[in-house]
């Protein structure tokens, strides 16, 4: 009588754990303010007063007086 009894237990146990954690934040604010202010105050006052005042006054005054006296006296005797 010939008993064999063979018995073969293999237990493999692979555990493998791959984690990949990829995160990625990108916040890009661009913020461009252009204030241009242009005041222009242009006053121009041009003010030309003449003022001419003649005053002629011409007197001519020709005052011519002859007097004549004729006095002939003739006496006769």
């Amino acid at each position: 009588t010939e008993t064999t009894t063979t018995t073969t237990e293999t237990t493999t146990t692979t555990t493998e754990t791959t984690t990949t954690t990829t995160e990625t934040t990108t916040t890009t604010t661009e913020t461009t303010t252009t204030t241009t202010e242009t005041t222009t105050t242009t006053t121009e006052t041009t003010t030309t007063t003449t003022e001419t005042t003649t005053t002629t006054t011409e007197t001519t005054t020709t005052t011519t007086e002859t007097t004549t006296t004729t006095t002939e006296t003739t006496t006769t005797t």
